[in-house]
């Protein structure tokens, strides 16, 4: 069984920026980990409903590293969480990298295509990493790739 948390740097060509994404093999791990990061970097896991987490993301307001670290369990890799997270992820980036006030108006317009290509993009990158890891089983392709952060 696995017992170790791997830490994969999000990165994609043509970015000046990413996330970190920190996979677990359990939820409870997860946790763990994301506790010592957070002791780590001087900030606190949220309290309500933590100890039912299944994943997380937290902003990081950093000029030289990740804008955001997104914590997953392998127990807890479906869509549907995937997306919730990195939808954290995306609004994290529009928030700390591009200082967009997250106000889009009544029109689908230029700042709601970008989340919305960001967001695509952090889901495949994410996805492919997970497949390309052994985190999950490979299914059907994504398609469009993230270039691949390496493991710390």
């Amino acid at each position: 069984m696995k017992t170790k948390t791997v830490v994969y740097e999000m990165r994609r060509d043509g970015w000046r920026d990413y996330f970190e994404l920190h996979v677990s093999p359990t939820a409870s791990l997860m946790r763990k980990h994301a506790e010592e990061i957070a002791a780590r970097d001087g900030w606190a896991v949220p309290a309500d409903g933590w100890s039912d987490t299944m994943g997380m993301v937290h902003p990081v307001l950093s000029l030289d590293g990740p804008f955001a670290y997104l914590f997953l369990s392998e127990e807890a890799l479906g869509v549907g969480v995937v997306a919730h997270e990195c939808l954290h992820v995306a609004t994290s980036r529009e928030r700390f990298v591009n200082r967009f006030g997250m106000n889009y108006g009544g029109q689908i317009g230029e700042d709601e295509e970008r989340l919305a290509y960001f967001l695509t993009s952090a889901i495949r990158g994410v996805y492919n990493t997970l497949y390309d890891h052994g985190h999950i089983a490979r299914g059907d392709s994504m398609g469009h790739r993230m270039t691949k952060g390496g493991k710390r």
